[in-house]
């Protein structure tokens, strides 16, 4: 599986743009092309709706939760959504909990008191986890986009065509 993709920015939505406006190709060198933070992460998060997304008939849509896919796709997708980020992580450490007692105080302090490799596991497993609680609402807006992505893309292979019903606005498929 390729570690490299694109993610949503949920500062960028908040001041009226989306992540997708970030996505800015970067120049090619020798014929190679770099891609940039941002486009990594959202390559990162289709490769996981193809490798792990389920596919509703009914809803005639892919569903991918994020704490449905393997630890390591969640860490990889939190690392490349903290470099779209600019490595912007002061707060994330706290997950949802800013009280003096919460978790990662606590397993901080208790590595600093006795530093051996079972204090270290747990300060390593709390700020694991911590991330993802910060993060998961702009994680799972990234899957869901990438969901949205993949079936288009693949009903394009199909033959098909998205189009907007005008009576109520639904998204239909339609032959070529």
């Amino acid at each position: 599986m390729n570690k490299t993709s694109l993610a949503y920015n949920i500062n960028k939505k908040q001041q009226g743009s989306s992540w997708i406006d970030e996505i800015k190709p970067k120049m090619a060198l020798k014929g190679v092309a770099t891609m940039s933070h941002g486009e990594n992460v959202y390559s990162y998060a289709e490769e996981l709706v193809a490798n792990f997304a389920t596919y509703d008939k009914n809803d005639d849509r892919y569903y991918l939760n994020l704490f449905s896919i393997p630890e390591y796709a969640q860490d990889e997708l939190s690392r490349l959504y903290i470099e779209h980020n600019d490595r912007e992580i002061n707060e994330c450490v706290y997950g949802d909990d800013f009280t003096i007692n919460n978790n990662y105080t606590c397993a901080l302090l208790a590595m600093l008191q006795d530093n051996c490799q079972e204090t270290r596991d747990n300060f390593a497993d709390v700020v694991r986890k911590n991330i993802l609680i910060y993060f998961e609402e702009s994680l799972q807006l990234l899957l869901n986009e990438a969901c949205e992505n993949y079936l288009h893309k693949m009903n394009n292979e199909q033959g098909l065509y998205a189009y907007q019903d005008m009576e109520n606005g639904d998204t239909l498929w339609r032959g070529y």
